[in-house]
């Protein structure tokens, strides 16, 4: 016991002053956006919960990384073993949805080929300017769509949302999809979800506000726009 508190004293304290006061800064961020989320969340706006959660989530993070630098310094104990096989499944699972996601989505799936959605998710990309990304258009009777970004972006959509919706409501739907690759959001969402699956489930912190505020924030920017995004998912 005593040699562990001596490795947690050496680890926070680790290559001298700077690093130690990120280390208590760190430590206390994790504890006051912790214990405010557990007594308060309830009576806090969804902002504010999901800022203590990005908060909490990446003064986590930080903290094992910095842990990991400076746990060099002496022999490997059970604190040390600890923070750097947690930091070593955010950074795996992390690594997993980059590069494997879109094909783990696919699994499963059976794809159909529509060349008039294609070119109005092309279209559509061109006007936002940004890089089309692929599409993977998948047989299923409900009306679903989503996007999966890693180092191929690429927007999956049902046959029974094609079926069911007309050209105009499905280029609304093309288009709420390009604006989350468009806002650079997935890659936030994306890391907090990693360390929260670094720690196997057993870090109590839901994420859901991440994709409500999304959601909310871009179907604000379509009726801007005056397209008819209620509507649309009224249908759903």
């Amino acid at each position: 016991m005593a040699s562990e508190l001596a490795c947690i004293n050496s680890c926070v304290i680790a290559q001298g002053t700077p690093i130690a006061y990120l280390n208590y800064s760190l430590i206390a961020i994790i504890a006051l956006s912790a214990i405010a989320l557990i007594f308060f969340h309830r009576k806090l706006s969804m902002k504010w919960n999901l800022f203590l959660k990005t908060a909490l989530l990446t003064s986590i993070f930080s903290f094992l990384t910095t842990l990991y630098i400076s746990s060099g310094n002496h022999d490997a104990g059970m604190f040390n073993a600890i923070h750097t096989t947690i930091l070593f499944f955010i950074l795996v699972f992390f690594a997993t949805s980059y590069i494997f996601t879109p094909f783990i989505a696919q699994i499963g799936l059976r794809r159909r080929i529509d060349k008039k959605v294609e070119r109005m998710l092309a279209e559509e990309a061109s006007k936002l300017g940004i890089k089309n990304p692929g599409l993977y258009l998948f047989e299923d009777a409900n009306k679903s769509a989503f996007v999966v970004s890693a180092l191929k972006k690429k927007i999956f959509i049902s046959t029974g949302m094609i079926e069911n919706f007309n050209n105009e409501e499905i280029r609304i739907v093309l288009l709420h999809e390009l604006l989350h690759l468009k806002s650079g959001f997935f890659s936030a969402k994306r890391f907090l979800h990693s360390i929260r699956a670094g720690f196997f489930g057993l870090l109590p912190v839901q994420l859901e506000e991440l994709d409500t505020i999304e959601e909310m924030r871009l179907d604000n920017e379509l009726m801007k726009e005056g397209l008819d995004i209620k509507r649309i998912r009224s249908k759903l």
